[in-house]
């Protein structure tokens, strides 16, 4: 079918941006303001092609003609896009506030766009603009229309939004009511991703807003499991802060210190300690012992500095040293220094006292108004510094959510992963080993590497 001239010339208009060649086209008794360009693969209307140039001044024209009533804001392409999900895609405040807010319009914000599965609203969070999508929100879009399609783990738009790192955009959502606790299909929430991404602000202002500190996904992670296994004290400390139970087990029942150890997260473990986690275990192997065993000299120090009789563990006492340290003369000679070493009285009282204090030992020493000295003195400051707490943003290579920003050139982010709990060291953890296990165990290990072999398991220093 042959195409009217008049129309290409009204598309080529648009197209250049030449303002005065539209009205002169418009001026025509027979240019409808809903035809199509049927040169164009995805037969754009008009109102379309505009946005898709992001050319306010021709959106405007469009839609205060004289024939403007008769114009159709909710037409689609062939690829299903409209000119407000376009507006949103370009982050165009502008146009989108010509489509929202010129009178009969009659624009609809709650479609969802057939190509990305995603609503306007979801567009302008991808597009990163605050101000297009508060205008949205101001329009009655749905705060909780999720993202369409397979595989892509149902994230929410407060979620995009913390992935997004923009902090206007989540206070947008979350003072429109958006339901703050939603979780993607493996039941993660918003505060899972804003410690994975490391969204340190926006972490506190969810948690502010009292989304649940302690939910679960469908794994049993909690947002404290994440902040460990990114080795991220300065999270740890701000969900401590907020409340976290810092001795509540997880599924699998390991401690948020036994996960910090098993995984040398040894700033976090630090961390929980002198937030005033407990140090006592029911069952299985002393902390101290796991922090010997995993060689994490730094966090043995000052758990024997809180704690001195650890020191007088019968493993220690007897000489019975972990498989794992053998080729670690410095961790054996400290250990036999230290406990022959008589500590001063004032060494003691500081660790009475800082065990007597319960959880929070720095915030109740606040309150005491002791001198600085004193205080740092108590709490340890010597030990866990405030280096360990520096807010660091995510680096700009590597592999989401750990190593690169979600601004990137990806069109779907990765999903958060973490160590399988079945793959943990909490299924030995909690069961007690014999004295002779050990050195029947160690026994075997020295004879296997005599003989040139290898730990099936690689678990001691002979195979590292």
């Amino acid at each position: 079918m042959p195409i009217d001239p008049k129309t290409l010339v009204f598309f080529d208009a648009i197209r250049e941006g030449s303002l005065q060649k539209v009205k002169s086209v418009l001026r025509g008794k027979n240019m409808s303001l809903n035809t199509r360009d049927m040169n164009s693969a995805n037969c754009p209307t008009a109102l379309i092609v505009a946005c898709e140039t992001d050319n306010p001044e021709i959106v405007k024209l469009l839609l205060t003609a004289k024939k403007a009533r008769f114009i159709d804001v909710n037409q689609e392409d062939k690829a299903g896009r409209r000119p407000i999900w376009i507006a949103a895609w370009k982050g165009s405040y502008e146009i989108a506030d010509l489509l929202l807010n010129t009178r009969g319009a009659e624009c609809d914000v709650n479609f969802i766009d057939k190509e990305s599965g995603t609503s306007p609203l979801y567009r302008a969070i991808l597009s990163n603009s605050a101000e297009t999508a508060h205008m949205l929100i101001q329009a009655k879009a749905d705060v909780n229309m999720r993202r369409m399609g397979a595989g892509l783990k149902a994230e929410t738009p407060l979620i995009k939004a913390v992935q997004m790192d923009n902090k206007k955009i989540v206070e947008h959502l979350i003072n429109a009511l958006c339901k703050i606790q939603q979780r993607t299909e493996d039941g993660f929430n918003a505060l899972h991703f804003a410690v994975a991404y490391r969204r340190f602000d926006i972490a506190e202002y969810l948690l502010q807003n009292e989304i649940k500190i302690h939910a679960k996904s469908n794994n049993g992670i909690t947002a404290m499991t994440v902040a460990i296994e990114h080795h991220n004290a300065a999270m740890t400390k701000l969900l401590i802060e907020y409340g976290y139970k810092m001795d509540k087990r997880y599924a699998w029942k390991e401690t948020p210190l036994s996960q910090a150890i098993n995984l040398h997260s040894e700033e976090c473990a630090m961390t929980l300690i002198q937030q005033g986690c407990e140090l006592k275990k029911k069952r299985g192997h002393s902390y101290f012992y796991m922090a010997v065993d995993e060689k994490l000299l730094r966090l043995a120090k000052f758990m024997a500095a809180v704690n001195p009789q650890f020191l007088q563990e019968d493993w220690v006492k007897t000489r019975k040293w972990p498989v794992s340290i053998y080729h670690r003369p410095d961790i054996i000679h400290w250990l036999d220094q230290e406990t022959d070493k008589v500590r001063s009285l004032r060494q003691l009282c500081r660790g009475r006292i800082f065990r007597q204090l319960g959880k929070y030992p720095p915030n109740k020493l606040k309150k005491l108004d002791l001198p600085d000295d004193i205080a740092n003195y108590v709490t340890y400051r010597s030990h866990v510094k405030d280096e360990f707490f520096q807010q660091k943003s995510l680096d700009v290579v590597g592999d989401c959510p750990i190593d690169c920003p979600a601004i990137c050139a990806r069109k779907y982010c990765p999903p958060i992963e973490f160590s399988s709990s079945s793959e943990s060291d909490s299924s030995i953890d909690d069961d007690e080993i014999s004295p002779t296990q050990q050195n029947n165990q160690q026994h075997q290990h020295k004879h296997q590497h005599e003989k040139g072999e290898e730990c099936a398991e690689k678990c001691c220093d002979y195979c590292s």
